[in-house]
Formats: structure tokens, C-alpha cells, sequence
């Protein structure tokens, strides 16, 4: 009856889902139209004057400077991200584990589980290393005359984005980890002992590492006639490596050694470990941020390759998956602009508050976050929206500050299986598309969100 259901959801994703980047466009016109007609901030103006509020709000943050300068962030975690799963010692392990794969269901739910525990680690190296594993998976089984369902597998390298927000490059935690976050003067300093190994976080996150992959397997077509499998045509003798051009003849004998050296990669390689040890002796586990995560990314990819040409190779081609967040991150910025400058995201999470208790506000923000996502799929941008309303409602309410802030981490990455903006680098590296997909994050989601709201009840 699941796949079933499945296939019903993919069959109507595949009719009616549109390109991402349509998808921005639109969410800006129906951004646009709320904001005019029913932003509390617009509406003591004239009409020729709300027309100008809302052009001056959506360029405001189409170009911020600290939004940018998040946005820089995350293409550098996913391309280090990508450059590190492009490594041979990674792919190796891909391969090593797509030979121990038979049946289609098996291999939907190591990829599931591949995705879901590189995304906790990082989610650059989630969204990458889960969208390698579901190509080889599907490699590997075209290569031998096996059935398995490449778009399923594709849904399911992208289930990781799903539990991200709960793992160690979890922005909103990571956030308030900082000394300097915006809002330290109300809230204060919440080390992550609080927020990502809290309690809660631990029952929800492992739960769903549990139930995703069975959802996925449970997903998976019983009639080979029906399974989508691998385009062989598309790449026969490609091993998904990298190709790595030899050393230009014309360069200075010393310019080639160098360009070609392990022993630079591994000097400079190990002084950033050098670094990161030190970074980490100071700080504990309180030191992960942002910056602290890409820069051990970094590292890790530059010790990985065995040459300085290699990683530069691997940043260049991971730099192409980052293509949609800087074409649509802009007009995302865009929308949160006349969301915030409307009072629409103060007016929903306002309106939350005021049918809340105690008990229920984590529910309410776990929504709220849930459908701001939809409109601004960024953690970050999301936090620096809703924080300052929730920490009146903390105040107010005497919501534990820890409960709220994952609530809307967990609100954040639900929708993720609905909003495909972030799975643009999967559906490059194979060769999908997001409606191929969606049908069946869609039923993720559908299962998942109750689970998610029962946990941040009961706990």
C-alpha cells in the first residue's frame, strides 16, 4: 500500500512540479501579493506607496551584506563538502559499499543511511556524499542487469536534509553558540550541550535516523516493470572520478612540482590540523560553528587529494552544484526582505503565540518554521526572523530557550522535503529532476511531521 501510495505521489510530482528556480518566482509574486495586501506594515499607506515599501523591502535584502556573507558560508560548506566526497579514499568507500547491496530495498536504505549520517556531520557533506552514493548504488545495479528505482534512490540521497538541522553544522544552534550572535543580550551564550546534545535532540534525531530509511525501503516499487533504473547510455566508461589535467608543459619546471605535490598538500594540510586541534582545545565542542566546521572541511579535502591540482579540480566541479543557491539564494534574500518589512513572519509567528501555551509553543514554532522555509529555505535566515518574536514568547510563556530553538530547527528541515532548492547539486550529479523526486519526500513528510510534533510534546 506505501509504494503504492508512492507511486501515486511521484506520478502527480512528476505532472506538476515546476523548476526550482520557477519555483522562487512564483514564491516572490505570492510573497509580493501578501505583503501588499495584508503586511500590518503596509497598510497604513496608499497603494502607490505600498507598491514602493514592497520594492524598497525585497532590494534591501536582495544584496545585504550579512545575508551575502551567510550566503558565502553555505557555498563554501557545500563545495568543500562536495570536494571531500570527490576524494579517492571517500569514493572508495561508495564503491566498497555498493558491492555489498542486493536487492533494490537494501540499496534505497543505505543510501538513506548514508545520506542522514553525513548530513549530521555536515550537510554540504550530506547533500553531496548521499547524491554519490544513490548514483553509484544505481551504477552498480545497471552495470549488472539488477532492477532498482534510480529516482527513489535519488529521494532517498536527499532524506538527509531532513534531519541536518539536529546534526553539528545545525545553523540555528550553531548560532546561538556564538559569543557575538544578535541576539546574546537577551538570550545569552547557548552552548551546543544544550541544543544539538541536549535530550530532545538526541530522541528526535536518532528516531528519524531510524524511521527515514524504513520509509524509503517501504517506498520501494515491487514490480521491477515499474522501477526507473540508471541511464547506462548516459556514462559507460565514466568511473565518476575526476579528470585532472596533466601539468602544463609551458610552466617553470618548479611551478609544475608544485602544482603537483603531495608534500605541499600534506605540510599545509597538517598545519590547518595544527590549528583546528588548537581552535578546539580553547573552545570544546562549543567551538562548532560555521566558520570552525568549513574551515575542518577544508582540511580534510586538502589532506584527501593527493595534489594541490586535484582539490582544485574537485572545488571547480563542486563549485557548478552551488549554481542555484547563488542564482536563487538573491531572490530568497528578496522574499525574507518583504516577509520581515511587511510584519507577515511577526503576524504568523504572532499569531502562534497567542493560541500557545507553554506546553504547545514548541509545536507552533515547529509550524511556523515549517512554512517560513518554504518561502526562505535558509536556517540561518529563518533564525534572524523569528528569533527576536520567540524570545518575547520565551519570556512571556516560560518556554525552555533550548526547546524553541530546535523546534524551529526541526520546522526548518521538515519542509526541506518539499522545497527542493536544496537538492539542486543532487539532481545535477544524477542527472534528475526535482519533480522525479518530490512525490516521495512528499510522503516522508507527510509521516514525519506528526512524529516530530508528538516528540517536541512529549519531551
Amino acid at each position: 500500500m506505501i509504494s503504492a501510495l508512492g507511486k501515486r505521489l511521484s506520478r502527480w510530482s512528476e505532472r506538476y512540479v515546476p523548476d526550482p528556480f520557477v519555483l522562487v518566482l512564483l514564491l516572490t509574486v505570492l510573497t509580493a501579493g501578501a505583503a501588499f495586501f495584508w503586511g500590518a506594515e503596509f497598510q497604513e499607506a496608499a497603494a502607490p506607496d505600498r507598491l514602493s515599501l514592497l520594492g524598497a523591502s525585497w532590494f534591501s535584502e536582495f544584496y545585504d551584506v550579512g545575508l551575502m556573507r551567510f550566503a558565502l558560508q553555505m557555498v563554501i560548506v557545500l563545495v568543500t563538502g562536495h570536494a571531500l566526497a570527490m576524494s579517492a579514499p571517500v569514493r572508495r568507500g561508495i564503491r566498497a559499499l555498493t558491492r555489498l547491496v542486493v536487492t533494490p530495498g537494501a540499496a534505497v536504505v543505505v543510501v538513506a543511511l548514508v545520506a542522514c549520517l553525513a548530513s549530521l556531520v555536515q550537510w554540504g557533506l550530506g547533500a553531496i556524499a548521499g547524491a554519490f552514493m544513490a548514483r553509484e548504488m544505481g551504477r552498480a545495479f545497471a552495470a549488472e542487469g539488477r532492477p532498482v528505482h534510480y529516482p527513489l534512490l535519488g529521494a532517498a540521497g536527499y532524506g538527509g536534509f531532513l534531519i541536518w538541522h539536529g546534526g553539528l553544522s545545525g545553523t540555528a544552534p550553531l548560532t546561538v553558540a556564538q559569543s557575538d550572535h544578535f541576539l546574546i543580550e537577551t538570550l545569552g551564550q547557548i552552548p551546543v550541550s544544550e541544543t544539538l546534545l541536549s535530550e530532545l535532540n538526541l530522541v528526535v534525531t536518532g528516531s528519524l535516523l531510524i524511521i527515514i530509511p524504513l520509509l524509503f525501503w517501504r517506498l520501494t516499487p515491487k514490480d521491477p516493470a515499474q522501477m526507473r533504473g540508471f541511464p547506462l547510455e548516459e556514462s559507460d566508461d565514466d568511473d565518476g572520478g575526476l579528470d585532472v589535467p596533466e601539468p602544463d608543459e609551458t610552466a617553470h619546471p618548479v611551478v609544475r612540482f608544485l602544482e603537483g605535490s603531495r608534500f605541499l598538500s600534506l605540510f599545509v594540510g597538517l598545519a590547518m590540523v595544527g590549528v583546528i586541534i588548537n581552535y578546539f582545545a580553547q573552545h570544546g565542542v562549543d567551538g562548532w560553528n560555521l566558520d570552525s566546521i568549513n574551515l575542518l572541511f577544508l582540511t580534510l579535502g586538502i589532506l584527501a587529494h593527493p595534489t594541490p591540482r586535484s582539490y582544485v579540480v574537485a572545488i571547480a566541479d563542486g563549485v557548478r552544484g552551488a549554481a542555484g543557491i547563488v542564482l536563487q539564494f538573491p531572490f530568497y534574500f528578496g522574499i525574507l526582505g518583504m516577509l520581515r518589512e511587511s510584519g507577515l513572519i511577526e503576524q504568523l509567528s504572532q499569531f502562534f503565540m497567542e493560541i500557545s501555551t507553554a506546553a504547545t509553543y514548541p509545536l507552533f514554532v515547529f509550524l511556523s518554521a515549517g512554512i517560513v522555509n518554504f518561502f526562505v529555505p535558509s536556517g540561518g535566515g529563518q533564525w534572524a526572523v523569528q528569533g527576536p518574536v520567540m524570545m518575547e514568547a520565551i519570556e512571556d510563556l516560560g518556554v525552555a530557550p533550548h526547546r524553541a530553538i530546535m523546534a524551529l530547527s526541526y520546522g526548518d528541515a521538515w519542509t526541506n522535503m518539499l522545497q527542493p532548492f536544496w537538492a539542486l547539486p543532487l539532481l545535477g550529479i544524477m542527472g534528475l529532476k526535482a519533480r522525479d523526486i518530490i512525490g516521495y519526500t512528499g510522503f516522508v513528510f507527510l509521516v514525519t511531521g506528526p512524529w516530530i510534533m508528538f516528540l517536541l510534546f512529549l519531551l
